[in-house]
Formats: C-alpha cells, sequence, structure tokens
C-alpha cells in the first residue's frame, strides 16, 4: 500500500496542512478516520495499482539496488546471529534458514515477491483487503494478510527484517514515533529495518488515482533526517541513507533508510 514517487503521473493531490489529532478515534470500528480512508482509497484503486505497477521495478534501477543490498544485509546478519545462538546453546551442523522479514503496507506484493526473489522468507501485511486479495492472486506461493501498522499483530523479536516501503506516508507524522516502536518491538536486536518515501514536509490530499476519482488518501512527504531522529529515539541505529534526485516523472527527492534495531 503506497504512491511510489516515480508512478504518480495520474495523481491529482492539493497540499493542506497535517491535522490536529483527534482524542477521540472517528473510523470504523473505533479506529481513527486516516485509517479508514486509507483502507477505502486503497479498496478502490487496488485492481488498477497493481496493474499499473507490476512491472514498476524494471524501469527503476535505484529500487532494485537498494532491495538487493537490503536483502543481503539482512540474511548476513541473521547468519551471524544464527550462529551466535548456535555457538551459545552448543548445535553443531545447524545451518540458518532464510531470514524472516515482514512487509507492512505490502499492496499487492510486488516488493514482497522481489525480496522472496532475493532469498527472504518474507510475508506481506497490507491495510487494505482488496490489495491483499490482489496480493494473493498474484503471488500464490507467499503469506499475505490484512493488517495495521498501528497495530502490529506480530510477536516480540521475531523478525530479521521489515520494510516499509512508501507506506509510512500515510501515516500522520505525529504518530509515526508510536509506528516505530511498533517496528521495533517486532524485530530482534541487529534485525534491520528498511523505510522507503518522499522527501519534503507537507501533507497532500489525493483525490485523483489509479483512474479514479473521488478519493480522499492523505500522503505525507518526510525529512530525511527527522525520520532518523525519531528512528533514533525509538530504539534504532543508522546503516545507510541513500537520497536521490527525482526521476523524470517524480517531483521531489526519494529516500531509502536502513537502520539496525539495538
Amino acid at each position: 500500500m503506497s504512491v511510489p514517487g516515480a508512478n504518480v503521473r495520474d495523481v491529482t493531490a492539493h497540499f493542506i496542512p497535517e491535522p490536529t489529532p483527534s482524542p477521540v478515534p472517528a473510523g470504523r470500528a473505533g479506529e481513527p478516520a486516516f485509517l479508514s480512508a486509507t483502507r477505502e482509497a486503497y479498496d478502490t484503486v487496488a485492481a488498477d495499482y497493481a496493474a499499473l505497477l507490476s512491472d514498476a521495478l524494471d524501469a527503476n534501477p535505484f529500487d532494485r539496488a537498494v532491495l538487493a543490498l537490503y536483502a543481503e544485509l539482512v540474511q548476513t546478519a541473521a547468519a551471524v546471529e544464527a550462529a551466535r545462538v548456535d555457538s551459545v546453546a552448543d548445535v553443531a551442523g545447524a545451518s540458518p534458514g532464510p531470514a524472516q522479514v515482514a512487509e507492512i503496507g505490502c499492496g499487492p506484493g510486488r516488493i514482497t515477491a522481489h525480496l522472496a526473489s532475493l532469498g527472504l522468507d518474507v510475508r506481506g501485511i497490507d491495510l487494505s483487503p482488496a490489495m491483499v486479495a490482489e496480493a494473493r492472486r498474484r503471488h500464490p506461493s507467499l503469506a499475505f494478510s490484512v493488517g495495521s501498522m498501528t497495530a502490529l499483530d506480530l510477536p516480540d523479536g521475531g523478525l530479521d527484517g521489515l520494510v516499509a516501503w512508501y507506506s509510512v506516508i500515510h501515516i500522520p507524522p505525529s504518530r509515526h514515533r508510536a509506528v516505530y516502536a511498533g517496528f521495533r518491538r517486532a524485530l530482534r536486536p541487529g534485525g534491520l529495518l528498511l523505510l522507503a518515501f518522499q522527501c519534503g514536509d507537507e501533507r497532500r490530499r489525493l483525490t485523483d488515482a489509479y483512474g479514479h476519482d473521488g478519493l480522499a488518501l492523505d500522503a505525507y512527504r518526510l525529512p530525511p533526517d527527522r525520520v532518523g531522529q525519531e528512528l533514533a529515539a525509538c530504539g534504532f541505529e543508522p546503516v545507510a541513507c541513500l537520497v536521490r534526485e527525482p526521476a523524470e516523472s517524480e517531483k521531489t527527492r526519494q529516500a531509502y533508510l536502513v537502520h539496525r534495531a539495538v
């Protein structure tokens, strides 16, 4: 579930300030209204979104390079941790399996599937049931489930890696630390987090996207320095930060952050 920077030619956006958080949830089943609006928007565009972006990685060498680097870092860190545990337990001859990774906000599963092709044992979680249905249809060998990054249903310390690929952009920045704390809880010490997002410091209201109008989807551009500071406050340390200039169809720089759980 995301609005990748290189693929928003058919998106109409208006810049408006971030809303003041309400102490009273206003969405379905008592959830915040922004979650209900995000789910509704992505349920609406799911099929067209999945078709439009199905081969987007083929034209984006930066994305492929970042994902390949991340996959190698996670596998290496997981192997080192497995060797340490085996040494402590005096287990001979054990070989680590693939690193356990979750993509949060996976949409139709294109990034999840790519990470799996790089050797990771990866699952996808998305807020939108329609997106999860698309992911399961397109990638039947992988596991996908409905869930929210604001309340992750994942065991503590169970993951070697966690990816949020242009998905935290739909969470109001005032709530980001709570989300990052949830990511940290789900990662084992030494596990690696990968974030991707558009650079900036404003909220965009998306009203027309992927062939559909009448949407009310908020997307936030974020300053990488502030994101790094918030991650540090939630128990992460930086590993790498890449900020690239916009491609031909983009309007802003794109950021990729890799941070380690400490």
